[in-house]
């Protein structure tokens, strides 16, 4: 009997740990991202609900939209931005994020990218978000200006699109900078 008992342990502990592991599917939005630039830094603090410091996985969803652009199709993707720490508003320790992009990719320099930057590359950074209406998901405030990647402890402001007060500040720094605006 003891026998049995231990099998059948090890039997369900190995089915356990086998199982797939279901996806949460998201609901994506079916349009395009809107970015709307900001006029200063006052505007890109006052137009997010939260601003935060913390790292990107690569994306988890995409949605391909009906609608293409010079030698690509617009895609939805979300991707979780894992929150170290909130310098602006409260949260959950994952944040959904929702941005549209191109693919296939078009070049680093393309003029397209401001518009369809799509997901986020693996890193560290300052991000300032809003939600999406009538869904769980954020969107970067402002594109290109709400993001601010951190290296070697310092923030990048990045040319002609982030704010140059913000360039080269550490967190407490940064956190300091907007907490005055």
């Amino acid at each position: 009997m003891k026998v049995w008992s231990k099998f059948l342990i090890c039997i369900c502990l190995l089915f356990t740990f086998h199982l797939p592991v279901q996806a949460h599917n998201i609901t994506i939005p079916k349009q395009a991202v809107n970015i709307k630039r900001v006029a200063n830094l006052k505007d890109l603090v006052r137009g997010s609900t939260l601003i935060a410091y913390g790292w990107f996985d690569t994306s988890f969803q995409k949605q391909p939209l009906n609608k293409s652009v010079q030698g690509g199709q617009l895609v939805n993707f979300v991707q979780s931005f894992h929150v170290d720490k909130y310098l602006k508003g409260t949260g959950g320790k994952i944040i959904n994020v929702l941005s549209t992009g191109i693919e296939p990719l078009p070049d680093p320099l393309h003029p397209l990218n401001k518009v369809y930057p799509g997901p986020m590359a693996e890193g560290r950074y300052v991000c300032f978000l809003k939600p999406v209406p009538g869904t769980k998901l954020y969107t970067i405030v402002g594109g290109w200006q709400g993001v601010y990647p951190v290296y070697e402890g310092k923030t990048i402001s990045l040319k002609e699109e982030g704010f140059p007060e913000l360039n080269q500040l550490t967190l407490r720094q940064f956190e300091a900078k907007i907490k005055s605006r």
